[in-house]
């Protein structure tokens, strides 16, 4: 692993429950010496990746003007906006954008339905890899080969499809259907429906569009229905980009 690599992985070490942390508490983390460590974060500070709060670190605001450049720049967002604004309409539920990165799926964009879902796993949140439906439509895509390694690696926390010849059909069977739900898997209550996005420009799917609603929200729809109206926006979103 690089320098710079060790450095930035010191960004990862933030989350929700260590939101502020001392130089001495990254250090003994991440496994590094406190003079390396020191020099690391004094880097990260000065260019607003990391500020210093009273001996404390946070993430800095340089990574809220990334996340801005984000939005203007990626063309599976700009895409995407309209369309999803207008399946929120129509179906008044919430919408994902989740993409794969490095092993994870994290959720890109979020717009909220009528009921503005507090979702557990909303915009800016690494989901489960083999936890509900934005996750499973990814992943399913997947050749043989990649789906063979991927299970090899993670094979003891798949539970269910802990079996390779289960795990396989399964995801036969989300690709042949074309869209996936899954039920109070992320969060208790909600439904979650989602459809794989198909980037013209690669060929390569590494990113879904779901659309989450109570499950008594969700019961009020023909599910067949509800799937084809998803594909069909996941279709236009990915002819775009």
């Amino acid at each position: 692993m690089s320098s710079l690599t060790k450095m930035l992985s010191i960004l990862d070490v933030f989350s929700s429950s260590a939101m502020t942390m001392t130089a001495e508490e990254i250090a003994e983390h991440m496994g590094f010496t406190r003079t390396t460590c020191y020099r690391y974060v004094k880097e990260l500070a000065s260019v607003g990746l990391l500020v210093s709060n009273n001996g404390s670190y946070m993430l800095g605001p340089r990574i809220i003007h990334l996340d801005y450049n984000i939005r203007q720049s990626d063309p599976t967002l700009i895409s995407a906006g309209p369309i999803i604004q207008k399946l929120v309409q129509v179906t008044g539920g919430d919408a994902l954008i989740s993409t794969l990165y490095d092993e994870q799926v994290i959720n890109v964009l979020h717009e909220t339905g009528v009921e503005n879902l507090q979702l557990g796993y909303g915009r800016g949140r690494f989901m489960p890899l083999f936890q509900g439906a934005s996750s499973k439509v990814i992943v399913a895509s997947m050749s043989r080969a990649r789906l063979k390694r991927l299970h090899e690696r993670h094979n003891a926390e798949m539970g269910e499809f802990g079996d390779w010849s289960t795990f396989w059909r399964h995801c036969q069977h989300i690709v042949e259907t074309g869209y996936w739900i899954s039920r109070g898997e992320l969060d208790p209550g909600f439904v979650g429906i989602a459809a794989p996005i198909l980037t013209a420009s690669s060929g390569e799917i590494n990113s879904s569009l779901s659309l989450i609603f109570r499950g008594e929200h969700f019961a009020l729809y023909d599910q067949k229905v509800l799937g084809k109206l998803l594909i069909d926006a996941a279709t236009r979103i990915g002819e775009t980009t």
